[in-house]
């Protein structure tokens, strides 16, 4: 009897600090205090154009501040529309928390090209083939000079400049790219006084592999400067100028 009659106990126990808790974590909005605010962003790499510090002072300058605030007055919308005028976030997803809290998740834009053209434009375009305007923190993106507009580097760019980026050998190996007045692209790399063509930006994975291999194969043996120039324009060959 004893047993059963701690069960009993026990069980009501349980139920009433469960009751408790759903209450507590239900109750409605407009009666819960924001106990503080929070943010994240998504992606840390070190090409983001923007870090916590800048959220931090475009949150302040927009007197965004919800701590102590009923959270039945905070505008979530609101505050996901102001940090995404920001140029350099791409989404904003603001939430409460069951403690109170005011959260915002923020996935910035992906720089993949830093631009510098010869007519003076500057800018940056990103993995979907978006211009970004010059600014931001510091990057270390491959530049890009030259002959280049935007319209060129957003598509006709874009398909090099995700080459580049995913692939770990040439993202190591490429310093430097230049479009011509033709619009021939040309490879300045970390290693060797030479340049790379690579002509118009078309079979970008197929050139960049034969170069590859004359650089683990040929290069070696004939020497890092015998040559100036590495042409891989034509199918199935590798021109060299000394």
């Amino acid at each position: 009897m004893i047993k059963t009659l701690l069960k009993i106990l026990l069980l009501a126990a349980a139920l009433g600090y469960l009751v408790f808790a759903l209450v507590k974590v239900s109750r409605p909005v407009d009666e819960m205090v924001c106990t503080g605010f929070e943010f994240e962003i998504t992606d840390s790499a070190e090409n983001c154009l923007i870090n916590k510090k800048v959220v931090a002072d475009l949150m302040a300058q927009n007197k965004i501040a919800p701590k102590g605030k009923m959270l039945a007055d905070i505008n979530l919308d609101e505050i996901e529309q102001i940090l995404t005028k920001n140029p350099y976030i791409d989404t904003a997803n603001c939430y409460h928390t069951a403690s109170g809290k005011v959260c915002v998740r923020i996935v910035p834009m992906h720089p993949i090209l830093h631009v510098f053209s010869q007519d003076g434009d500057e800018f940056y375009i990103d993995r979907q083939g978006n211009i970004l305007p010059a600014g931001g923190i510091s990057t270390k993106l491959c530049i890009v000079t030259g002959n280049v507009s935007r319209k060129y580097a957003s598509t006709k760019l874009l398909s090099l400049g995700k080459y580049i980026e995913d692939d770990s050998y040439w993202n190591l190996q490429t310093q430097q790219i230049n479009i011509d007045g033709n619009g021939n692209v040309e490879i300045i790399p970390r290693v060797g006084n030479l340049t790379i063509v690579l002509g118009e930006p078309k079979n970008i994975a197929e050139k960049l592999q034969r170069v590859r291999l004359f650089y683990e194969k040929g290069l070696p043996k004939a020497g890092w400067n015998k040559y100036k120039r590495i042409d891989a324009t034509y199918q199935n060959q590798i021109i060299c100028t000394k």
